[in-house]
């Protein structure tokens, strides 16, 4: 027999609470793989995931502003000239399971001229304005949301969204951020949604503290195929934050998944990338970011955690494993094996463990913790979808994680 990892649990040294990151990109009401139609309504898987932050971004097109308003000649003040039936539907979709709504103003992923405004500054400033209006303060037969983070454009520091100059975004930027705070004093506005150019977003905060704009998020992407890198990217990020001493300002990331450069989409329905998202959500509990946002929770087929037909793929069960650690209060816990990644809380009187296996090859693990022993395990691998599996109930048995695969462990006190 092989010697088995060991994974050491602490459960008297207390970290404080998880993270919920439990955040996705897109709502319930979802298209079916490629087709942009709207078939789906996910809410009941949603409400089951307890998804906390959904980001408008993708929809197509019921989000892009020249869908909502379409006529660039028209009056910004008449509330006939916009369009906002079908973004309301996800709207109210939406806050029947979210917390809070990411707002993203600018367009879907399309080919130019789609990486400009379609208007004038000052006056996408009025439509802006008015769009603010409708969903806080009830303009135009609206809603009063104050949990909204209206975010200043998608990932400028490329030329698929921004056909301009850095320094034409700022100024869109704070146009755009004194329109939000114009309409909502209350209103949360930010960027730069960042795609990757760590240069950029050391300018941008720059310019923001230099003409003292508003700035109540700091958002950015990564895509990554080692959970490590996210991490890295993460602290990468945080050390330009703290140079311009915005570390009081929400760190959002907003866009992370793995990275897959062309199909069989269905990868991302399997077990491989179930285990990524939950190394990723383990890693995150020691980053600086406040919130983070999953590309993306329906069934579009890049990224979306359920295959077309409405089924839940691997990712959502191995998101249900990781809701049961949020009951409960962090502890320390250790593991010295490359590609393992462990987490551990505590909670009336049982300890939780949640494993990631982000490897081609299976691991045996003995857990290691005075006065608790083994009680159930609960594994979301190519052939269970977070199913309960036998063990020895010997203490001293080795406990196999076959390779992708995500255990929960309950621990019982003895």
């Amino acid at each position: 027999m092989r010697e088995a990892v060991e994974i050491k649990i602490d459960p008297v040294k207390v970290l404080g609470k998880f993270k919920d990151l439990r955040g996705v990109n897109c709502g319930t009401l979802s298209p079916s793989g490629w087709d942009k139609r709207i078939t789906l309504d996910l809410t009941d898987k949603y409400l089951r995931l307890g998804i906390k932050i959904i980001r408008f971004h993708d929809l197509y097109p019921f989000d892009e502003l020249d869908y909502i308003f379409p006529n660039p000649n028209a009056d910004p003040t008449d509330p006939k000239n916009y369009n906002f039936a079908e973004l309301d539907r996800h709207v109210e979709a939406a806050f029947k399971v979210a917390d809070i709504v990411i707002f993203r103003i600018g367009y879907d992923w399309n080919e130019p001229p789609k990486n400009r405004p379609h208007l004038p500054l000052d006056k996408l400033a009025n439509v802006v304005r008015h769009i603010v209006l409708h969903y806080t303060r009830g303009w135009a037969n609206g809603y009063h949301h104050e949990n909204i983070l209206w975010e200043i454009w998608n990932e400028p520091d490329i030329d698929r969204f921004w056909a301009g100059t850095p320094e034409e975004y700022f100024e869109l930027y704070n146009v755009l951020a004194r329109a939000v705070k114009e309409a909502n004093p209350n209103a949360k506005v930010g960027g730069p949604t960042l795609a990757y150019k760590l240069d950029f977003l050391d300018k941008f905060l720059d310019y923001v503290k230099s003409h003292s704009l508003p700035l109540d998020f700091i958002s950015w992407h990564v895509y990554a195929t080692d959970p490590r890198k996210v991490l890295r990217r993460a602290n990468e990020v945080y050390g330009i934050i703290k140079k311009y001493e915005f570390e009081n300002v929400l760190n959002v990331l907003d866009e992370w998944n793995y990275w897959v450069e062309r199909g069989p989409w269905d990868v991302f329905r399997e077990a491989k990338i179930a285990s990524f998202q939950i190394a990723v959500l383990i890693l995150l509990q020691d980053s600086p970011v406040d919130i983070a946002v999953l590309y993306r929770g329906d069934a579009w087929n890049w990224g979306g955690m359920f295959y077309k037909s409405g089924k839940p793929g691997k990712a959502f069960y191995a998101w249900l494993a990781y809701k049961q650690l949020l009951n409960t209060t962090r502890v320390r816990v250790s593991v010295n094996k490359e590609n393992l990644f462990v987490a551990a809380g505590i909670s009336k009187g049982k300890l939780l463990l949640l494993i990631s296996n982000f490897a081609d090859s299976d691991v045996e693990y003995v857990v290691n913790v005075k006065g608790y022993k083994v009680s159930q395990i609960f594994a979301v691998d190519e052939y269970h979808d977070f199913e309960q599996i036998s063990f020895s109930s010997n203490s001293s048995q080795h406990i196999k994680i076959p390779p992708y695969a995500v255990h929960l462990v309950i621990l019982k006190k003895e």
